[in-house]
């Protein structure tokens, strides 16, 4: 309050850092970016021996790492970022693009962006196999197939039970809109010192910051630079999550469906 008081000025400078905020450095960028995957990854790793000797799928370990470190580190990261920056919103006072969308933008942004993102992913998802086999073939099957197809009934109805409930919570509701509020809401605003670049250089770290699926990296980019470039476009995260979500809805409940019909 005294600083306002002494600086008439400091009051209009502190809204406009918070409708704009200062651009993260580059390092900065990419440890924000990189850093919740890579110690999601480093959980998966070492308890997916312990959750297979339980029982229980690969799937369930990575979707514990998820669930503990992914998001928490996320979530935790646009926390303190509130604290610091004393924007006196709460949790979330840190987040940007949240301007409000027409009823038009809905009906048209939307579909026209899942369309194309479906394509696209649909489009270069080719490459995976030969990405993952050629580059990645020295890693672990466990961790190349988090759902092998040849091993379903390995395990209890149970088991697969448990994981599945925990894959459409994570994979589909909470994992997409954690993820949007910290890529496109929190770090994507931080990056216009880059311009039109910045979402596809959002998009490419985010690919990248998925070192368990490291083969998908090209098709992951494809699929969302146009929700990534829509959310810069309209400024409205909130696009971003409706087509996060729907798109892993499509892959979540094919898995599913999957699974169920192989048990027995």
């Amino acid at each position: 309050m005294t600083d306002a008081v002494n600086d008439p000025g400091a009051h209009a400078r502190s809204v406009n850092e918070q409708a704009h905020p200062r651009p993260l450095s580059i390092a900065s960028l990419i440890a924000l970016h990189l850093a919740p995957g890579a110690l999601a990854v480093a959980l998966f790793v070492l308890i997916a021996g312990p959750v297979g000797d339980a029982g229980y799928p690969p799937l369930l370990a990575f979707l514990l790492s998820v669930a503990f470190v992914l998001l928490p580190a996320e979530l935790a990261i646009i926390a303190l970022a509130a604290r610091r920056e004393a924007a006196g919103g709460g949790l979330f006072s840190p987040i940007r693009f949240r301007q409000p969308l027409s009823g038009r933008d809905w009906l048209v942004v939307l579909p026209v962006t899942l369309v194309v993102s479906i394509v696209a992913f649909g489009a270069l998802s080719f490459l995976e196999p030969g990405i993952r086999d050629g580059l990645f073939g020295w890693l672990p099957g466990w961790f190349r197939e988090l759902v092998d197809t040849d091993a379903i009934g390995e395990y209890s109805a149970f088991a697969w039970g448990v994981t599945l409930v925990a894959y459409v919570a994570l994979n589909v509701f909470i994992g997409p809109v954690v993820e949007e509020l910290y890529f496109r809401g929190y770090l994507l605003p931080r990056m216009t010192s880059m311009g039109r670049w910045a979402p596809l250089v959002n998009t490419t770290l985010f690919s990248l910051y998925h070192f368990w699926t490291p083969w998908a990296f090209i098709s992951r980019i494809g699929g969302v630079a146009p929700f990534a470039y829509a959310v810069w476009w309209k400024r409205n995260i909130f696009l971003g999550m409706a087509v996060h979500v729907l798109l892993n809805a499509v892959g979540t409940l094919t898995l599913v469906a999957l699974v169920l019909g192989e048990l027995p």
